[in-house]
């Protein structure tokens, strides 16, 4: 027994370049960042004893907002590509975080509440001003995460754009070996990123449980994006999704034929138009609804006069 868990830690470190290949982005510091994205504002928000890191890139006062929420093991900087996208500069504000446990949000110690990932989350819009409109992002876990904060302030969410997101309790991938790394005496071996991801996963069929009674509160239009063939997170989530989004005004899916876990990148172009038209058939929506309000106004008014 102990011979099998030797030969299983050591196929594990003989994995870690190929898993940061994959799907791992690595913490950048805030110089870097304020390097790559001059116009960029990075802030280190304490909240008690823990430390929250965001970024924020504000181009104009009219635009939609897009909150990032990346996977785990990773950081805000997953999304780099975005963020530096001209077209994406044309239309949208960014606010992007380190989720709890990753980047420079406290790394290592790991949130395992979606719940309270969720409040902390709403901590930093809350700091940033409730930016309105706002969609939420979310891959992964940090689709998780997306969810739960648009079943805590509808009102406030515009859409949600979830992709290959973990949503249903059980339909996700668990290595034996995360049972082993659970262990004291074998995870700190591992680096801060990917504590944090184990603690995570273990934990992440309670979490999810947690929040099943209070999928019916989400109003907001949902788009998803699936791979057919993701071994990580299953097919299922989104089925399990369309059942549970009964109240969202709009479900997409998009079930990408043949394709694995890691969407966000490969399907950058394709998730932006989405969205893009997602906004722009809210922005439509609300703009009739104004209309036909000052013209029902205008009715009213006229129709009280003698």
């Amino acid at each position: 027994m102990v011979k099998k868990k030797t030969l299983l830690i050591l196929l594990f470190f003989l994995l870690i370049p190929a898993i940061f290949n994959a799907c791992i982005q690595l913490r950048e510091s805030t110089s870097a960042l304020q390097d790559k994205f001059p116009d960029a504002r990075v802030e280190l928000m304490q909240e008690r004893e823990n430390a929250l890191r965001y970024m924020s890139l504000h181009r104009n006062g009219t635009f939609p907002t897009i909150f990032f929420l990346h996977g785990s093991p990773s950081s805000l900087s997953v999304y780099n590509t975005y963020y530096s996208d001209n077209n994406l500069a044309c239309w949208a504000n960014i606010i992007t975080a380190d989720r709890p446990g990753y980047g420079y949000s406290n790394p290592g110690k790991a949130e395992k509440s979606i719940v309270k990932q969720a409040e902390k989350m709403w901590k930093i819009l809350e700091e940033e001003g409730y930016p309105s409109p706002l969609y939420l992002l979310g891959s992964s876990y940090g689709g998780s995460v997306a969810v739960k904060m648009a079943m805590m302030k509808p009102e406030k969410v515009s859409g949600i754009i979830l992709v290959s997101a973990s949503m249903a309790p059980g339909m996700e991938k668990t290595y034996a070996i995360s049972h082993v790394f659970k262990y004291k005496a074998f995870s700190w071996m591992l680096p801060a990123m990917l504590r944090t991801a184990n603690e995570e996963k273990l934990s992440h069929y309670e979490a999810l449980t947690e929040i099943l009674p209070h999928w019916h509160k989400i109003i907001a239009p949902v788009i998803l994006f699936q791979g057919t063939e993701d071994d990580l997170i299953y097919p299922e989530n989104v089925n399990f999704a369309r059942k549970k989004l009964k109240n969202s005004v709009y479900v997409e899916l998009h079930l990408l034929k043949g394709e694995g876990h890691f969407l966000q990148l490969k399907y950058k172009d394709l998730i932006l138009i989405r969205l893009k038209s997602l906004i722009d058939s809210v922005q439509i929506k609300n703009h009739l609804n104004a209309s036909i309000g000052e013209m029902t106004e205008k009715f009213n008014l006229k129709t009280s006069l003698p």
